[in-house]
């Protein structure tokens, strides 16, 4: 009896235990779940702060001078490019963190139930335990009656150990793929976050160039030009130059007009150019994927 009364015990103890475990990945993983998908919302809000920001500065850029304009559409086709980076981290981030976090909800119901399979066996052996406690008790002569229930507990005991051995298969498969799980959820967080910063540098990069590329000089004797009062020889010159300007300027309008163009339907439906930046974006992230290839068989086979 004493012997039982251990094993008793010990199974007890360990169902807590594993009770324990699941309950509290399943907490962690649902907030870890809430945090990365309320990070993933903010940066869609940041992207189209950016898109409005590039529009803006296009508006903008359409009564300045010459390399002020075409400075500063530059900028703002730059600014608008990191936008599309940054899309494509919302759609990874949804893809690769929030979504596989999300799927614990379900794994941790199905150890849940495992975990009730075991309990039940277990409070058949001590309900069989007590009414063979019971019967010796009451009857402590009837031979036939106690070995029934002797019979019976030996029975309930085979299966509650029988359920104590599966449910340490299942718990340590189940503490297995949740460690594997959150590596490769984190690592794909970071793989997310460095990839669009290592983007955005070289578009940043670009950006920069354009704004140094404005004259002050050039622009502000555009201004001049256009601010004095003309005549004689010299008006016709300097219409000339006036009327050179101004195909210039129609020229970059269109640009401008192009661009705006596509930064307002970005919203909507996302251009080709961002397609091709996630294009871009996937093949650089392919090296990555081929240092986790060992990684990756290994859940494959779980």
């Amino acid at each position: 009896m004493t012997q039982r009364g251990s094993d008793l015990r010990a199974r007890e103890n360990q169902s807590k235990f594993a009770q324990q475990r699941i309950i509290n990945v399943e907490k962690n993983f649902s907030t870890l779940c809430q945090n990365m998908s309320t990070y993933s919302r903010k940066v869609a809000k940041l992207r189209d702060a950016g898109d409005d920001i590039s529009k803006t500065i296009l508006q903008y850029a359409e009564n300045e001078m010459q390399t002020t304009k075409a400075g500063m559409t530059g900028f703002a086709e730059q600014l608008s490019a990191v936008q599309d980076y940054r899309h494509a981290m919302v759609e990874r981030l949804e893809y690769k963190v929030v979504q596989p976090l999300s799927l614990y909800g379900t794994a941790c119901k199905h150890a849940k139930d495992d975990l009730k399979t075991s309990f039940s066996a277990r409070d058949k052996e001590l309900n069989e335990q007590k009414k063979l406690e019971k019967v010796r008790q009451k009857k402590p002569g009837d031979r036939q009656q106690i070995s029934q229930a002797e019979s019976k507990l030996q029975k309930a005991t085979v299966d509650a150990s029988r359920s104590n051995r599966a449910l340490e298969e299942q718990m340590d498969s189940f503490e297995k793929k949740k460690m594997q799980d959150i590596k490769t959820i984190l690592h794909e967080f970071l793989t997310v976050e460095m990839l669009f910063h290592s983007k955005c540098l070289e578009v940043y990069t670009n950006a920069w160039q354009s704004i140094n590329s404005i004259s002050d000089d050039d622009d502000l004797e555009e201004f001049r030009n256009s601010l004095r009062p003309l005549g004689g020889s010299e008006s016709g010159s300097r219409n000339g130059l006036h009327n050179s300007h101004l195909g210039s300027k129609a020229s970059l309008n269109s640009t401008g007009q192009s661009k705006t163009s596509t930064i307002g339907k970005k919203k909507a439906s996302k251009s080709q150019q961002e397609k091709t930046t996630v294009q871009n974006w996937e093949e650089d992230e392919d090296e990555d994927d081929e240092e986790d290839d060992d990684y990756d068989d290994e859940d494959d086979e779980y």
